[in-house]
């Protein structure tokens, strides 16, 4: 992993949210995941897919169906104290109707720090690298 600009405390801090997000899903708690993200965050592939603000980034994560495993790699930490950001290798497990989909990509992740001194992902930028059937 390498680390740009932002303090070592600071990618520590962010290494443990990420890994606080991937077993909120895990254990079910889809809304969970979602509270991780700003109000008016963005989750896009850049592409076809785009999600903005509250309502539809927790629409979103309440859709997916049942995860099996995932796992956020990170290649990269950078940015400042107010808006780091992660450049992250995800290998996400769903199971839908008794079949395992296995969908793998890399995100692009902006962090911002709210006004309470919280982080939240503001700008999400997923590129999937395996075709799956979830969108």
């Amino acid at each position: 992993m390498e680390v740009d600009a932002c303090s070592a405390e600071l990618a520590e801090m962010l290494e443990s949210l990420t890994k606080a997000m991937t077993e909120a899903l895990k254990r079910g708690d889809k809304l969970g995941v979602a509270r991780f993200y700003a109000d008016n965050a963005l989750l896009t592939d850049l592409n076809t897919f785009g999600r903005q603000g509250r309502a539809a980034i927790d629409a979103h994560w309440i859709s997916l169906p049942p995860c099996k495993d995932w796992r956020l790699e990170v290649l990269e930490i950078g940015g400042d104290s107010e808006t780091p950001y992660q450049r992250l290798k995800s290998t996400l497990v769903l199971e839908m109707g008794g079949k395992e989909i296995h969908d793998v990509g890399y995100c692009f992740v902006v962090w911002k720090r709210q006004p309470d001194g919280v982080y939240r992902i503001y700008v999400d930028v997923y590129r999937p690298i395996t075709e799956s059937s979830i969108a």
